[in-house]
């Protein structure tokens, strides 16, 4: 009894001080083959947290799991890319090798110092014998892994650039905290990922590149202040800051892994495989329970990455505001009484001296109109250049500030709302018709994602942004559905004339539509009667063949059109005033393509004038767009486009619309229930 007893005790006490890792019973001699053993005989190749550090991902369909990583020299395996074993093997190898020259003076990185997150996840899981592992100093990490600190992470939502279409639905970043509490939070560093774009490239080939993964995409890192000089001031985009509940330890080791990608390159899809996905991929190696990008198919936008993360019980600790340049100044303006607002734009006009300006006693009301200017005249430069009188002009006002010892405007409440009290970004839309052509039945979808008549809670007021929308209509008295109406991208944005810039709007539509043709009866179409009667034949045995020939040519037919319309022009608005009641307006000029089976021509390439304005107030909105078509330079009729519609939400993800179409030769009006996700 003793004896099993003592054994028990000894056994107890064996296990209480050994490391965790047992190496195999079948040892060899050589101890790299045993840590490779070990962690297959633990199954490490398959685990989770090795996945999430080689980016692997299973396939939607069928086939086997792949890296997203397309960048080969990341991988130490020549298969690593598309066998987890493989690159665990030889991951396990390189860690043992002997540096060589350009490896000790860093010149290159050896893996352990190329790959620290991975090193420090199999060092944990097998125990190293450090007697056995070389000693490279891996200056350059230490280096920049102390500058970081971290010890914190925030999700950062930019908010939309319409003018920019790699920003149409706002940018994510990562922030990584520092643990250093006395230095100031814009000094952190932030984690970006984007295309690397070709300058010179448009927009258009922007897009459609980056639709079909045409650019690398990188991950980088710059300080914060970088960005927020960027997003906040020179493109005037609100920032959004969600702090996550990631322990310091998890913030490193977010940290550590995003040195390892940074050699490395992903192939860039403006919808799937963007800066919202891959940023989750680092948040999930924080939280390696989480399966965020598992919620996400078809496309991942900014803001429904937001969302996700809200609806990680406990997953985000606090939310930050950090406004822009104009809505700073929106701000400062609402404070203002009417002439105080007279003197800020005649100063910055230069129709008004300083001392005029500040001819009020009130010095606390000369220290709000001086940080008005102050900020108007930043905004300013952020559009064009100052001149040298604007800038002495600027720097009297600094000096007069600073006279001053009365303290900044306190901290507004925000003139716009946060990204996650938007809509959903998918949509589904039912309706019920009726048109020139009878009853009809139709079924829209959008996958992204806010129009005209949306809710704008969230979102751009007054603006469109639809990628892939479909319209499918079934009408009463044809056998089979048609497509209405799809395109490939749909873009209006509505920027509104201020006493201080003057920007443009414009709109672009891309894809099918649907019109009424009907060719004008021509001359020529005469000339064989003509020749009929000359020849002698009766008029009475030819009038039934030309009447029929007449009204077949100039029948009204429904036809879909290829569509490519864009357009600019200047809006009037007060999305800005702080008003419970908004309004817009506004006029462009432009031109429109259409092609179809009915002109000769192929496509026609006619001028337009377009119309759009509207008004909302709580859960209520009213719109109309009218668009005019000059096709009589072809020859044709014009045409024209007057679409007027009211939208009522019930709730965030729901409405119901009341909406028409007049167009010519053609009527519709329409009821229709949307419910988005």
């Amino acid at each position: 009894m003793k004896s099993t007893l003592l054994k028990f005790i000894l056994t107890l006490s064996l296990f209480s001080t050994a490391a965790p890792f047992v190496f195999p019973q079948e040892r060899t001699e050589d101890p790299i083959l045993d840590y490779q053993k070990a962690a297959l005989e633990k199954k490490l190749d398959s685990s989770r947290y090795w996945s999430l550090l080689l980016h692997y991902r299973d396939p939607a369909l069928w086939g086997n799991a792949k890296s997203e990583i397309d960048g080969k020299d990341f991988f130490l395996s020549p298969n690593g890319n598309r066998d987890p074993k493989s690159e665990l093997i030889e991951t396990i190898r390189s860690f043992f090798r002997t540096p060589t020259e350009e490896e000790l003076t860093e010149v290159k990185l050896h893996p352990i110092c190329k790959y620290p997150e991975r090193f420090r996840w199999l060092d944990s899981e097998l125990h190293f014998d450090k007697n056995l592992l070389p000693s490279p100093k891996c200056e350059r990490y230490k280096n920049w892994i102390e500058a970081l600190n971290p010890a914190s992470i925030k999700l950062i939502f930019a908010s939309f650039y319409l003018n920019n279409p790699a920003s149409l639905f706002g940018h994510n970043l990562l922030k990584i905290g520092s643990e250093n509490s006395s230095r100031s939070e814009i000094l952190d560093y932030a984690v970006n990922f984007a295309a690397n774009n070709a300058p010179e490239d448009s927009a258009l080939v922007y897009t459609f590149k980056g639709l079909a993964g045409g650019y690398p995409g990188y991950f980088s890192i710059f300080p914060y202040y970088y960005k927020i000089n960027e997003y906040n001031d020179i493109e005037s985009r609100d920032l959004w800051e969600y702090e996550l509940d990631l322990s310091p330890e998890d913030s490193r080791r977010i940290a550590s892994h995003v040195w390892e990608l940074g050699s490395t390159y992903f192939d860039y899809f403006f919808f799937d495989e963007n800066c919202s996905y891959h940023l989750l991929s680092l948040v999930e190696l924080g939280k390696p329970e989480l399966r965020l990008r598992d919620k996400f198919h078809l496309y991942t936008i900014p803001t429904d990455t937001v969302k996700l993360l809200l609806e990680q019980e406990g997953l985000v600790r606090k939310k930050y505001y950090r406004p822009s340049l104009s809505s700073k100044l929106d701000q400062k303006l609402l404070l203002l009484d009417p002439e105080e607002k007279r003197k800020v734009f005649s100063y910055l006009k230069g129709n008004l001296d300083l001392p005029e300006v500040l001819d009020s006693s009130d010095g606390q009301k000369q220290a709000y109109v001086l940080d008005t200017i102050l900020d108007a005249s930043r905004y300013q430069q952020s559009l064009k250049p100052y001149t040298p009188e604007q800038e002495r002009r600027y720097r009297s006002v600094l000096l007069e500030r600073s006279k001053l010892q009365f303290p900044p405007l306190p901290e507004q409440p925000p003139t716009v709302s946060p990204p996650e009290e938007g809509h959903g970004s998918g949509r589904l839309k039912f309706s019920r018709g009726e048109s020139t052509l009878g009853g009809y039945s139709e079924f829209a979808i959008r996958p992204a994602y806010h129009d005209f008549l949306n809710n704008d809670r969230g979102y751009v007021p007054f603006s469109t942004i639809e990628y892939f929308p479909v319209v499918v209509r079934k009408y009463d008295l044809q056998k089979n559905p048609t497509i209405e109406e799809a395109s490939l991208v749909k873009i209006l944005s509505l920027s509104p004339v201020t006493q201080i810039s003057t920007p443009i709007s414009f709109f672009v539509d891309v894809g099918a539509d649907s019109s009424m043709i009907k060719r004008e009866f021509r001359n020529e179409k005469t000339l064989p009667y003509l020749a009929g009667i000359s020849a002698g034949i009766a008029p009475w045995l030819l009038q039934p063949a030309y009447q029929k020939d007449r009204e077949d040519y100039t029948k009204v037919y429904r036809t879909a059109n290829f569509n490519a319309e864009a357009g600019g022009g200047l809006t009037f608005s007060n999305v800005n005033s702080g008003s419970s009641f908004l309004w817009t307006f506004s006029f462009q000029l432009g031109g429109k393509g259409r092609a179809n089976g009915y002109y000769p021509e192929g496509m026609l390439i006619a001028p337009q004038a377009a119309v759009f304005t509207g008004c909302s107030f709580g859960n209520w909105k009213l719109g109309l767009s009218a668009q005019y078509f000059a096709f009589s330079i072809y020859g044709y009729k014009d045409d024209f486009k007057v679409s007027p519609g009211i939208r009522y939400s019930p709730s965030r993800n729901t409405e119901i619309r009341l909406e028409g179409k007049l167009q010519k030769y053609y009527e519709e009006a329409q009821l229709s229930v949307s419910i988005f996700f």
